[in-house]
């Protein structure tokens, strides 16, 4: 074999090697990303139910205190209407 075959030999060896070290680099990147992925999403699922949780007496009080509210405002319509009938009399 002449130099310059054997040059190219070498050179075409290191260049697989590299190339398939590369690429086992980059599927176990791939595979970190997916756990990255997942995790997150596990993250903000529950993210997701700790608001729901917080969010529903939030809801249910405000509701209760709109019907309180409404409540005193029929009861005022309701007994000025009465005051203004007994005073035409």
């Amino acid at each position: 074999m002449e130099l310059t075959q054997i040059i190219i030999s070498i050179s075409l060896l290191a260049i697989t090697v590299i190339i398939v070290i590369s690429g086992i680099y980059f599927i176990q990147l791939l595979k970190e990303l997916k756990n990255t992925i997942t995790t997150t999403n596990s993250i903000l699922d529950d993210a997701k139910s700790i608001t729901t949780s917080v969010s529903r007496p939030i809801s249910s009080i405000s509701e209760f205190i709109m019907g309180f509210k409404n409540s005193f405002s029929f009861m005022n319509k309701l007994f000025n209407k009465s005051e203004s009938d007994t005073n035409k009399q």
